[in-house]
């Protein structure tokens, strides 16, 4: 994430088709949106302002620039668990079956709400287990969430920083019956190579039949500026270890970016290299397992 002294990039207004083209029926299975802070406005003391630019009609644009046909936004921890944002996009659609939501479920999140999310095509809560977004996970409180997302058939997302796994691994381990996506290659990072105990837990975890990867944001974690060369061995050890249980999203508009800013068709091209080119493989990444994952054509 980025300091407050490093500059922060916006995302390429002029994405570009990927070479070749993603397969028909795709899916970004995590992108955010933000829009007028005097409409919506964020929680207090948010970590990062709203993102003004970067709007669902905005979003919309670029999955068409890149061969898109589907996404799941994904609520940014600067709204907390308000999800009128949220709610507005999703609620706004003529076809409901091209986009689905992620929300942010606690205490404060009423049943009735729930049941508004769940009609306007919310499937999941993501779960902010990173420092940086300074909401406090407490152990009971993601108890009784997740006990709730069991009710609903919902799934969990995990935003984590690599050890954060590991320093809520009796926590995580002990929640059964929910399926578990680690966001992001669960921020493991690409140096010290594959035998660190952050990545045998991940690959542990992933024997599982309830957790799931995506294998998204390889450009960020990198430490080059392009290519993302040290990307590529995580990416096809984690889509082996559960090729049916692997999804990837772009993370448009890539809040809090402070290296060169990429178009987004090179981040799906990095997706191709995780797959050596194997098209009922990105398949599976980029159609099937997310149509399972988010209820599409329920």
């Amino acid at each position: 994430m980025a300091t407050t002294a490093a500059a922060v990039y916006e995302w390429d207004r002029n994405p570009r088709t990927p070479v070749p083209a993603p397969p028909p029926g795709s899916c970004d299975c995590q992108f955010h949106i933000y829009d007028d802070p005097a409409k919506f406005p964020p929680r207090p003391n948010p970590p990062y302002p709203p993102i003004e630019s970067a709007t669902f009609a905005q979003a919309q644009k670029t999955h068409n620039a890149i061969g898109f046909d589907r996404g799941v936004i994904v609520h940014s921890a600067i709204y907390g668990s308000d999800h009128r944002l949220l709610l507005h996009a999703l609620e706004s659609l003529n076809d409901r079956d091209r986009y689905r939501g992620i929300g942010i479920v606690d205490d404060r999140v009423s049943d009735q709400e729930l049941e508004r999310m769940r009609a306007a095509g919310v499937r999941g809560a993501r779960f902010n287990f990173v420092r940086f977004l300074t909401l406090d996970q407490r152990a009971a409180e993601v108890r009784r969430s997740m006990a709730r997302l069991r009710e609903l058939g919902w799934h969990a997302r995990l935003h984590v920083n690599g050890d954060d796994l590991l320093d809520n691994s009796d926590l995580l381990r002990s929640l059964k019956d929910v399926p578990m996506v680690i966001d992001h290659f669960g921020h493991v990072g690409f140096e010290g190579g594959m035998n660190r105990p952050v990545i045998r837990w991940v690959l542990d975890m992933l024997k599982q039949e309830n957790w799931w990867m995506m294998v998204s944001n390889g450009n960020r974690d990198s430490k080059m500026e392009a290519g993302w060369d040290d990307a590529i061995p995580y990416g096809k050890a984690f889509i082996e270890a559960a090729p049916d249980r692997v999804v990837w999203g772009t993370d448009w508009p890539h809040p809090q970016w402070t290296k060169r800013m990429m178009n987004d068709a090179e981040e799906v091209e990095l997706l191709y290299r995780y797959v050596d080119g194997d098209t009922a493989l990105l398949r599976k990444i980029l159609v099937d397992n997310p149509a399972r994952l988010h209820g599409f054509n329920e």
